[in-house]
């Protein structure tokens, strides 16, 4: 080889060289970009499933909150029911507000709570049925005016007792939900 061949293939051996050293360079470039934007990507998407995650589970307490509600206000009326079906005196009439019917709460009840506020609202609705077979078919006082259970009638203290029981149920749901 003489020293022409040799300055020739200096030059062409240092092209291909920048060539091939601007190629590996910019599939270097690339690839670390790729894992850059791959890693951003998977940080974006756990994120938004944290955020959807968060945002399913304040959903999900706002239609507890709002059966909570539902199962309170419908307690409460039993109650002042149960209280004016027990007064002997009383002028008030008894009867059952325009609420939601009990199945439908039920439904509802058997979706979004807990295993204790679904036995507890099972034994309730039991003992309201209990009531009203015992106001329809039972031993009742009457009188000229309106008709009363006695306080101690066994349908009016289960009724009374299921009610009570309701009612903490919904106070443990509501503080652990907080």
């Amino acid at each position: 080889m003489g020293a022409t061949e040799v300055a020739l293939w200096v030059p062409l051996a240092a092209g291909v060289l920048g060539i091939v050293g601007a190629l590996a360079g910019t599939a270097v470039t690339q690839r670390a970009t790729r894992k850059r934007e791959d890693r951003r990507w998977e940080r974006e998407r756990e994120l938004d499933q944290v955020r959807y995650e968060r945002e399913r589970l304040a959903r999900q307490r706002e239609r507890r909150t709002a059966l909570y509600v539902d199962l309170a206000e419908y307690t409460q009326s039993e109650q002042s029911a149960l209280e004016a079906a027990t007064d002997e005196y009383s002028e008030r009439r008894v009867q059952v507000p325009d609420l939601q019917h009990p199945d439908r709460l039920t439904a509802r009840v058997k979706l979004y709570t807990t295993p204790q506020v679904r036995e507890t609202w099972i034994a309730l609705v039991r003992a309201m049925e209990l009531l009203r077979w015992e106001w329809s078919e039972g031993d009742v006082n009457r009188n000229e005016h309106h008709s009363w259970f006695d306080q101690d009638n066994p349908a009016v203290v289960e009724l009374g007792m299921a009610i009570k029981e309701m009612q903490s149920a919904l106070r443990v749901a509501v503080d652990e939900d907080a």
